[in-house]
C-alpha cells in the first residue's frame, strides 16, 4: 500500500493580488551579478551550513525541518525524501472584498522533490494519462507525459553528515507560478512579489 504524505498551503490574498507591477531586482555587484544567494544569477555553490542557518534560525522539525532566518525561511530535506511523492493541497484562507471568500479550495496536485548535484527540483506529478507498465504503449505514454518542473532551487548549503539539502523555499510563495497561483481564481492580473509575504510556514509529520 502506498504511503501518501500531503502537503497543504493556505494562502491569504489581500493587496499583494493586484494589478501588474514588477519588483525592484536585487542590487548587482560591479560585474552585475546578484548578491542576494539562493536567487537566480546568484553564487549556486553551496556554503557551510553555519553560514546559511546561522544561530539566530528559529527552526521547526517535520518531514522537512523548516528554518526562520528573520524574513527568509528554508527547507532542510532529508535525502531520504526525494523522489517521493507528496500530495499537494492549496487553499485560500483569506481574500479581500469582491473575490470570493475565505475558505475557497484552490487545488491539488501531485508533487516531487529531487537532487540534481546542487539543485533541487520541484516537479508535478500527471497522473491523468496512465498506462499497465507490462503493455508496449507504456513507453510511448511515459515519453508524451514527462513530469514538468515547477521550480529549481540552488541549494544553499548541505546538513549536517550530507544528509540533506537546503533552500530557500520563499520564492516559491512569493513568484507568480501558474501551477500554483491563485490569480485567476481571484480575477487578478498577477502577484506583485514587492507587496507579497510569507505569514509562516508550518511542519507536520516527523
Amino acid at each position: 500500500m502506498r504511503k501518501t504524505i500531503v502537503l497543504f498551503m493556505a494562502i491569504a490574498f489581500s493587496i499583494a493580488m493586484g494589478a501588474a507591477s514588477f519588483a525592484q531586482d536585487p542590487t548587482p555587484d560591479p560585474a552585475g551579478t546578484p548578491q542576494r544567494p539562493g536567487m537566480p544569477g546568484g553564487s549556486q555553490d553551496p556554503q557551510p551550513y553555519d553560514r546559511v542557518i546561522t544561530k539566530d534560525a528559529k527552526t521547526k522539525k517535520g518531514i522537512f525541518t523548516v528554518h526562520q532566518i528573520k524574513d527568509r525561511y528554508y527547507y532542510e530535506i532529508p535525502k531520504s525524501e526525494f523522489g517521493k511523492e507528496f500530495l499537494w493541497v492549496s487553499q485560500i484562507a483569506r481574500t479581500t472584498l469582491g473575490v470570493g471568500h475565505g475558505g475557497q479550495a484552490l487545488g491539488r496536485r501531485v508533487v516531487r522533490w529531487e537532487l540534481i548535484d546542487n539543485r533541487v527540483l520541484l516537479r508535478n506529478v500527471n497522473y491523468s494519462i496512465v498506462a499497465d507498465p507490462n503493455l508496449p504503449i507504456a513507453e510511448a505514454v511515459s515519453n508524451a507525459n514527462n513530469d514538468t518542473i515547477l521550480m529549481s532551487f540552488p541549494v544553499a548549503a548541505w546538513g549536517p553528515d550530507n544528509a540533506s539539502a537546503v533552500i530557500d523555499i520563499g520564492r516559491l510563495f512569493t513568484t507568480d507560478l501558474l501551477e500554483i497561483s491563485a490569480r485567476q481564481r481571484l480575477n487578478a492580473n498577477t502577484l506583485d512579489a514587492s507587496r507579497s509575504y510569507i505569514e509562516r510556514i508550518a511542519r507536520f509529520g516527523s
